[in-house]
C-alpha cells in the first residue's frame, strides 16, 4: 500500500519540476501550485473580484489548485477546483470567468444540499449538459461584466449550444478526456 504522503511527495516533486511549488492565501482563498500558477490565479481572481458575480460564488470554494485538468471538487473541505494547463494559462480573463463557472456548479451542489439535507444532490442538479449551462451563462455574465472581447463571447456562445459531456459527466472517464 502507497503511504499518502509517498503520493503528496510525488505530487509535490512534479509541481517543483513545473516551477516552484507554493500555497498562498489569496483574500482567503487556497492557492496551490506552481510560482506560474499562483501569480496567473492572482491576477485573475483581481479581476473576478471586481465583478457583482464574485459575491454570488465565493461561498461554494475555499482553494484552486494546479492540476492536469479542470474540474470543481464539490466534494471536498473545502470545495477544490481543480485547474490545468490549458485553462490557466490563457488570458487572466478567460481563467477568471472559469474560476466562476466551476464555483457555480459548486454553488449549485451545495444550494441543493442545504435544502434538502438527507441525501445527496442529483448529479443533474449540478453537472451534465442542462447544469453546463446554466455555469456558462454565469461565465458569460462575467465575461460581459469584465468587457471582454466578442470573440470570447462568441466561443462561450458556440458551447452553451453544446456542451461537450459525452456519457456520464460524473465519471472518471468522463475527467479524464478533458483537455481543459
Amino acid at each position: 500500500m502507497i503511504s499518502r504522503g509517498l503520493v503528496l511527495g510525488t505530487v509535490l516533486s512534479v509541481l517543483a519540476l513545473q516551477g516552484t511549488a507554493s500555497a498562498e492565501q489569496i483574500e482567503g482563498i487556497e492557492v496551490q501550485g506552481s510560482r506560474e500558477f499562483v501569480l496567473r490565479t492572482q491576477q485573475s481572481l483581481q479581476l473576478l473580484q471586481s465583478t457583482p458575480q464574485f459575491a454570488v460564488v465565493r461561498p461554494y470554494f475555499g482553494a484552486i489548485r494546479q492540476g492536469k485538468r479542470s474540474g470543481m471538487d464539490v466534494y471536498a473541505d473545502p470545495p477544490t477546483y481543480e485547474v490545468g494547463f490549458p485553462t490557466w494559462s490563457h488570458s487572466a480573463l478567460w481563467y477568471a470567468s472559469t474560476i466562476a463557472h466551476d464555483a457555480y456548479h459548486s454553488k449549485l451542489y451545495h444550494d441543493y444540499k442545504k435544502g434538502h439535507p438527507s441525501g445527496e444532490p442529483p448529479g443533474e442538479v449540478w453537472t451534465g449538459k442542462e447544469a453546463e449551462r446554466v455555469c456558462m451563462n454565469f461565465q458569460r455574465e462575467v465575461l460581459v461584466e469584465l468587457k471582454a472581447g466578442n470573440e470570447l463571447i462568441l466561443y462561450l456562445d458556440q458551447l452553451i449550444k453544446n456542451p461537450t459531456y459525452q456519457g456520464d459527466p460524473q465519471s472518471e472517464e468522463d475527467y479524464r478526456r478533458r483537455s481543459w
